[in-house]
């Protein structure tokens, strides 16, 4: 089993129409409680068989200690703290609020960490761009960032999010990441998950023709087209339509997903099952809990990586059914997976996840 457990530290700057795990302005966990969390942590995590891993959300470096948790995550739990892999994920909102060499001091807590890249996300032109994550600075600031990043000499990549947005403003964005230095670009397709942020994003979302008037033009700029046009060609709601008309087992699909669990540990030090935006039961908190309550009731859980990890499976009605409610499409839709279009459907059918709120 792979385990990954997310610290909530802090709000993001901005709060992105598709964010999966709701992100958006916050409180700051108080630097005593953070080191209270760790401390409880890891003997948890210790209990634990499989490949084990600690994040720190939503953007780190709001905290104001940040250099400080970096540092002492690294130092304490090694095994689970690392940015070898995950590198650094930023809108850069935060990072350039610091001085000079408060900036320095941090990207080299970071990079003692593992950190070798950092990765900042597009979302169209510079006022598609602001709207999509809802910071009239966003954008400028990725400019700002970017311009940091290569200064520093960290491997600087670029994701494009793709939507409408991205198709209409290709030229703009081809030309922005001609000038701007880096070790390349990848376009991502946005997932779907039941909460309001991402009902909003449909609007938005990039149709299966809309992807179509990019073909022969992303390699230009080193995205693979062949990895991408797969998506859309295999995960546009039409093809979805095509691969369930017949019915499709849910448990069978769930098991070939990844073998990984999500957790969420809250402000308060609520450790939740399902990631900040899915969080579907709450197992204890670290600050009154036992180590052997957590330890007994993570073992107890499987991997929530999709499906019942936001609906009860026995509940769902039958995919063939679900498409026949949601016929004649109106869209047709491009998703990430087979997954991501079917919760849409769910929602257009008004089926309820198990998704809570505290």
């Amino acid at each position: 089993m792979k385990y990954t457990f997310e610290i909530t530290l802090a709000g993001c700057n901005t709060n992105c129409m598709h964010c999966y795990v709701d992100g958006g302005p916050e409180a700051i966990m108080p630097y005593e409680d953070y080191m209270l969390c760790i401390e409880r942590l890891k003997p948890v995590l210790d209990s634990l068989d499989g490949d084990i891993a600690v994040t720190l959300g939503n953007e780190l470096f709001n905290h104001p200690r940040a250099k400080d948790i970096v540092k002492e995550t690294f130092q304490f739990m090694p095994e689970y703290y690392t940015h070898e892999e995950v590198g650094i994920n930023t809108t850069g909102i935060a990072l350039l609020k610091l001085s000079q060499d408060e900036r320095d001091e941090l990207m080299d807590a970071l990079v003692e960490a593992g950190a070798k890249s950092a990765c900042l996300t597009l979302h169209g032109n510079e006022e598609h761009h602001n709207e999509i994550v809802r910071n009239k600075i966003a954008f400028e600031t990725i400019e700002k960032t970017a311009e940091y990043f290569n200064s520093y000499g960290i491997e600087l990549y670029f994701s494009i999010m793709m939507n409408k947005y991205v198709i209409e403003d290709w030229n703009d964005i081809e030309k922005f990441l001609e000038k701007t230095p880096s070790y390349g670009a990848f376009a991502v397709v946005p997932l779907y998950m039941p909460f309001t942020r991402l009902r909003e994003f449909q609007r938005l979302r990039a149709e299966y023709e809309d992807y179509l008037k990019l073909k022969g033009k992303m390699s230009q700029i080193g995205i693979d087209e062949e990895e991408l046009f797969y998506i859309v060609e295999a995960y546009n709601e039409k093809a979805v339509a095509d691969l369930v008309k017949d019915g499709f087992d849910y448990r069978k699909a769930e098991a070939q997903c990844p073998n990984w669990a999500f957790f969420n540990i809250s402000q308060n030090l609520n450790l939740y099952y399902g990631n900040a935006g899915a969080r579907t039961r709450l197992i204890g908190n670290l600050r009154s809990s036992s180590t052997l309550d957590l330890v007994e009731a993570i073992r107890d859980l499987k991997a929530n990586y999709d499906y019942s990890a936001f609906y009860e499976l026995d509940k769902l009605p039958p995919a063939n059914e679900v498409l026949k409610n949601v016929q004649p499409l109106r869209s047709n839709y491009v998703y990430p997976n087979v997954a991501s279009c079917l919760y849409s459907w769910f929602d257009l059918c008004s089926i309820p996840s198990s998704i809570i709120t505290e």
